[in-house]
């Protein structure tokens, strides 16, 4: 008994249960394609550091040692001097600084910074997405639970319906025409049985996939099919999502860049002045001495490439381009995104009405069955009868489900194209 309790238990520990909310947090913590966008976001924050680094002089040490086997000596006065020492000892620490560059390495700065805010836009985004698709995803297999048991309990039906109509032929009390309708009818429904049980084995695959799940690994998740009572005005979503969506946001930042790229272009036709000083100690430090010797050199200066085969000038003109491509980009987005509103808001209204079509249908459909069902029993219908009004039920529940399964769908568009969190 005990073995049997500690089985049951490490069954139930491995079976992870999942609400909506710790579906998506759970996502939110190991989605791969989360993970990927957050190293991308650490590769652009280093850039920015890497950027600001021109702001600060650089530092640099070098030495050297040289050995001479030969020595030029001159006479002076006849008096032998040798001009230097077989030994040479030199060491230097140079510092150098960029004083003035017509604003080219701030906007190399700047471009790396926006580069950053970019990348982390585009974790939000991709959060968003996973929010999006994991509640679409959580509430599709809550639709396919609930078909596959509605076609499983269907199925049963009709096979108890089969027993009872041969027991009935056997009795003489019906046709060979309709025992072998009920057989043939339940020959027919099995394969629609196992095609939503495989249907809803792959999406479970599926959710497991998108939460980052290991494909062994068991679950259950647990929510009520409800509908959401909202309402959306088409206007009132457009203007959100010109204001929310973070592709619009990115493309802005986008236009930033181009424009921070024509000023670095413009700055290549200009000259840039740097300062520096040199500390340099070395052996021996004259002529004909052996001794250790300092100096400090300082220097200012300009650099100003004259020609360079016209390079200058198709760098300007390709960051002029730039802009204007990111400008293109963004009134092009702006209007894919309202109609990308603009068909969420459509699909989410023709759900609604055809939820409450479905409905409607449903409750009209159960209570023709009922009705057919009891004449069934006392002899006033005929088998046809009953089988098409369980069929036509059975009809009504699962376009129900289509629909409610719809409008979780595109209530999650509409979420989705005006970038809004839950």
């Amino acid at each position: 008994m005990t073995i049997i309790l500690f089985l049951a238990s490490v069954s139930m520990a491995d079976t992870l249960q999942f609400s909506l909310d710790q579906a998506v947090d759970y996502a939110l913590q190991n989605n791969p394609e989360i993970l990927q966008f957050t190293y991308e976001h650490g590769k652009a924050q280093a850039g920015v550091g890497e950027a600001r680094s021109t702001f600060y002089p650089s530092v640099t040490a070098s030495g050297s040692y040289a050995y001479l086997t030969d020595i030029p000596v001159f006479e002076i006065d006849g008096v032998p001097v040798p001009f230097g020492q077989n030994e040479n000892y030199n060491f230097q620490i140079s510092l150098q600084q960029i004083l003035f560059s017509w604003g080219k390495f701030y906007a190399y700065y700047k471009i790396a910074d926006i580069s950053e805010k970019i990348a982390e836009l585009n974790i939000v985004r991709k959060q968003q997405e996973v929010r999006y698709a994991v509640t679409d995803a959580f509430y599709g297999l809550l639709v396919l639970e609930e078909t596959v048991r509605l076609s499983q309990a269907s199925l049963a039906q009709l096979e108890r319906h089969a027993q009872a109509v041969e027991t009935r032929y056997k009795a003489g009390l019906v046709s060979q025409f309709d025992l072998l309708r009920a057989q043939v009818q339940v020959a027919n429904l099995k394969p629609q049985v196992i095609e939503a049980e495989n249907g809803l084995r792959l999406a479970r695959e599926g959710f497991k996939m998108l939460l980052g799940l290991p494909l062994d690994q068991e679950f259950t998740v647990s929510g009520e099919l409800v509908m959401f009572e909202e309402t959306f005005e088409l206007e009132e979503l457009t203007d959100i999502a010109l204001e929310e969506r973070i592709e619009l946001k990115n493309l802005h930042k986008t236009q930033e860049i181009a424009d921070y790229g024509k000023a670095v272009a413009r700055s290549e036709f200009l000259p840039t002045f740097v300062a520096g000083a040199t500390y340099e100690h070395q052996k021996p430090f004259g002529i004909t001495g052996d001794e250790w010797g300092s100096n400090v050199v300082f220097n200012i200066g300009f650099e100003f490439p004259l020609f360079s085969g016209f390079r200058r000038i198709y760098q300007y003109r390709r960051a002029t381009l730039d802009l204007r491509d990111a400008e293109l980009a963004l009134e092009n987005l702006e209007k894919a995104v309202r109609l990308e509103v603009k068909q969420a808001y459509l699909n989410y209204t023709a759900a609604e009405e055809a939820i409450a079509s479905a409905q409607e249908n449903v409750g009209q459909s159960e209570k023709a069955f009922e009705i057919i069902e009891t004449r069934y029993k006392n002899g006033l219908a005929t088998n046809l009868e009953f089988m098409d009004a369980q069929l036509a039920m059975m009809q009504a529940q699962t376009n129900y489900l289509s629909a409610l399964k719809n409008h979780y769908t595109s209530r999650a568009e509409i979420l989705k194209a005006i970038g809004k969190e839950e």
